[in-house]
């Protein structure tokens, strides 16, 4: 049951006469009425939707409270599906499940035929960066941006009710306990209520107050989590910006979901990808690695938040990738980012091959291309740091959420961010924003021949060839060869580095410039080669990657 009101302002700068009004399914709206005169003029219970119309216009500047009471209450068994809101332990529910103001582009029929018998025009998927009223609306939220958030939750005795801000009090009342929290800044509109019996691990980072509240038994991971959330605030906050908070808390819910998201100063995280994780030997430290995603949120996303166009998650899922990655490098080595890169780079190349419309640039994705900003976003983040440096990204990061920390509206887009990578990058290398943002730019990159000798002084001679093509693709997967001239690594490995070990170690890394598709190389080296290869670590996007190193063969005479 939930009772509440909001306070809304008309920031346009015209009378606005009536207000559409949306509400999610399996609500029962008891009551949504301003405190101004006005008439339902029209609703489709079925659609869950409504038109208010104001006796009197509400006027540019002028603010209006609206009541609200709902039920969420499922009884019996449904027919279909499940509710998964509430719980008897681990109840989780989102601002997503109260009513929204204003037309919601999402509720639009998308497929082509139903479109074509109601003879509507193709449906644009996102909005352009030139649309001056998309610019209006963060990318999350098309009826609020920054906000005061006050709740009330009660929940039963042996639970504990969460939401964001700061609790002020806590009373029992009727066999209830009640948990007052207030948030002393604004937020964006986006929030989260959680209830459940909870064990809590609590540390601190400086005076911030961190606390994981888990399941009892589940503490398989809350240490490496707790760890996660201290070397983020330390990254975050030496490289980008002071955390907004006084309090951060990561939350356990039921693995009905698998998912962490990140809320103003709470990070709700499912069981399923984190509490009960087995982390064992070489294994990623997946609790980890979404631990310190999700926190980098609080920055990326919650300081900056993008326009409601397209290439937005630029500025937040792209931006939180790379800030974890960083994480991760200084808590587990190179070795593991490696294998990050080489999993997210398949994960890009699966999942444009089953775009079911068109693949744009980084600069132009949509919202729900998840294979564009996790996978490839990563991948060009890792390999954007080893070209011009972490220490120059951070730069820009640093400037640009001081210029863009919450801002209002016209709100932020891609164009605007990459301005200030493109300033921090020497000219020798923009050619690289240009292949790996603003285009689909694919590489084959492969050890034809190799092989070595054993010289007299007890060194050794390595002789190989490469071979490079690079394509530029169009959004529907047409490519044309275009000329190579880039920088790339080439490196030999030896397992000889290491006696004990027999190890198979880097011993060496240059970038050359690659000017013709085949071009050979050679070497005198200390230690006898093993393998030799042409962008070892899949900085550059690569369908056939295996090919980019070639184990080594000794001349025979």
């Amino acid at each position: 049951i939930f009772k509440g009101y909001y306070i809304v302002k008309n920031k346009s700068n015209q009378a606005i006469d009536s207000v559409f009004i949306n509400y999610s399914s399996g609500i029962d709206l008891k009551r949504f009425e301003f405190e101004k005169a006005f008439e339902i003029v029209f609703e489709d219970k079925e659609l869950e939707f409504r038109i208010c119309k104001f006796s009197e216009p509400l006027m540019p500047g002028d603010s209006i409270k609206i009541n609200i009471e709902l039920d969420m209450i499922t009884e019996g068994f449904r027919n279909n599906g499940s509710n998964r809101r509430l719980l008897y332990n681990g109840t989780f529910l989102t601002s997503n499940s109260l009513p929204t103001l204003g037309y919601n582009e999402g509720f639009e029929l998308t497929d082509e035929k139903k479109r074509e018998k109601y003879n509507l025009p193709e449906k644009q998927l996102i909005a352009k960066m030139t649309d001056s009223s998309a610019l209006k609306n963060t990318y999350i939220s098309n009826d609020g941006d920054w906000i005061r958030f006050e709740t009330i939750v009660s929940t039963v005795p042996e639970q504990t009710a969460i939401a964001p801000g700061y609790l002020l009090k806590e009373w029992e009342e009727n066999g209830r306990k009640y948990f007052h929290y207030k948030m002393d800044n604004k937020i964006l509109n986006f929030a989260a209520w959680l209830s459940a019996d909870y064990e809590i691990y609590e540390d601190k980072w400086n005076d911030i107050d961190l606390a994981i509240y888990y399941n009892k038994g589940h503490e398989y991971n809350i240490e490496d989590m707790m760890k996660a959330m201290k070397m983020s605030l330390d990254y975050y906050t030496e490289n980008y910006s002071p955390f907004q908070y006084k309090q951060l808390r990561v939350f356990e819910f039921p693995r009905f979901s698998s998912f962490a998201q990140s809320f103003p100063n709470m990070i709700p995280f499912s069981e399923s990808i984190g509490f009960i994780a087995k982390v064992e030997g070489e294994d990623i430290n997946y609790p980890f690695w979404v631990t310190s995603h999700e926190v980098a949120h609080q920055w990326w996303a919650h300081q900056v938040i993008g326009a409601n166009v397209e290439g937005s998650t630029m500025m937040s899922e792209i931006l939180c990738q790379y800030s974890s990655l960083q994480v991760i490098e200084n808590a587990y080595g190179k070795d593991k980012i490696h294998d990050i890169i080489k999993y997210d780079m398949d994960s890009y190349l699966t999942g444009r091959g089953t775009e079911p419309h068109y693949e744009p640039p980084l600069l132009k994705m949509r919202h729900d291309q998840g294979y564009l900003y996790y996978k490839k976003g990563n991948v060009v983040m890792y390999a954007l740091a080893d070209y011009i440096g972490e220490d120059k990204i951070n730069e820009a990061l640093k400037r640009f959420i001081a210029d863009y920390a919450f801002q209002e509206a016209p709100f932020v887009t891609s164009l605007e961010f990459i301005e200030y990578i493109k300033e921090v990058t020497p000219d020798s290398l923009q050619y690289i924003i240009h292949d790996m943002f603003e285009t689909i730019t694919l590489y084959e990159n492969k050890v034809s021949e190799v092989d070595y000798e054993e010289l007299e002084d007890g060194m050794y001679k390595v002789m190989f060839t490469v071979e490079c093509q690079k394509f530029r693709a169009d959004s529907l997967g047409g490519e044309n060869e275009i000329p190579v001239n880039d920088y790339i690594d080439i490196a030999i490995f030896s397992k000889e580095v290491n006696d004990s070990t027999k190890k198979e170690e880097e011993i060496f890394l240059q970038k050359f410039k690659i000017q013709e598709n085949k071009r050979a190389f050679e070497f005198v080296i200390d230690y006898k080669p093993s393998k030799v290869g042409i962008d070892p670590y899949y900085k550059l996007i690569d369908r056939h990657k295996d090919d980019n190193t070639k184990s080594t063969a000794i001349i025979t005479t």
